[in-house]
């Protein structure tokens, strides 16, 4: 199986943390997001395509000396315009139907979340937010199958949101994207679409979990 990490934004809600550094290499926890997620996946998949984008070089150089061995492919996302356009990049890496993890480089992994996601076809790691107005927010069905997913909306139907662990298939890349906020793409508008054909499933994570800006890593490093 192979996965695709989305590490291309500049992450300025995080400064001054990134201005020297991609937000993918903050440390939480005395490790880099991108240490959590590769180690959290490395016994699940044997490929891991990494979209690159702001200051790129120090994620290629950190990821191909630190994890020696491991099979990397990078592609590079010269217009920062989004997750979806982002995640477009990794499609020649996939055949048909076939099955991938999708991970923000942001998102704080553990093995058991994949392992969760792994029991289903199709699955998405979600977490109650109090405040959701921010996030993509989601509705389920009563078989606990995502119904539909909301970008940033005025008025919340839940406080579900999407978190940054997805599994899905290489169908995805069927969509259009045609969907646009604020001059960015969001994978969630492909992901809209991939939810009407395929039943995905909710996997619950850690409530309001979220590392937007350095008050979200201190307050989490500080936690007893």
């Amino acid at each position: 199986m192979k996965a695709v990490i989305l590490a291309a934004g500049r992450g300025s809600r995080m400064r001054p943390l990134t201005d020297k550094i991609p937000k993918p290499l903050v440390k939480i926890s005395g490790r880099s997001f991108l240490e959590h997620i590769v180690e959290s996946l490395i016994d699940f998949v044997d490929e891991i395509i990494v979209v690159v984008g702001y200051r790129g070089d120090q994620i290629i150089d950190f990821l191909n000396k630190k994890y020696y061995g491991m099979s990397f492919k990078f592609e590079r996302q010269e217009t920062l315009n989004g997750t979806g356009p982002a995640l477009l990049l990794a499609k020649k890496y996939f055949s048909d139907h076939e099955r991938f993890f999708i991970v923000y480089g942001d998102e704080l992994l553990t093995k058991q979340d994949v392992e969760h996601c792994l029991v289903h076809e199709f699955s998405w790691l979600c977490r109650h937010f109090d405040y959701p107005q921010n996030s993509a927010v989601i509705t389920l069905d009563k078989a606990g199958r995502i119904s539909s997913i909301t970008e940033k909306p005025k008025m919340p139907t839940s406080n579900l949101v999407a978190g940054g662990l997805i599994l899905a298939s290489s169908d995805i890349f069927n969509y259009q994207i045609v969907v646009c906020h604020a001059k960015e793409i969001y994978l969630t508008d492909m992901m809209s679409e991939f939810i009407h054909t395929n039943d995905v499933y909710l996997i619950p994570g850690v409530d309001n979990l979220s590392f937007s800006t350095v008050y979200d890593i201190d307050k989490f490093n500080n936690r007893k």
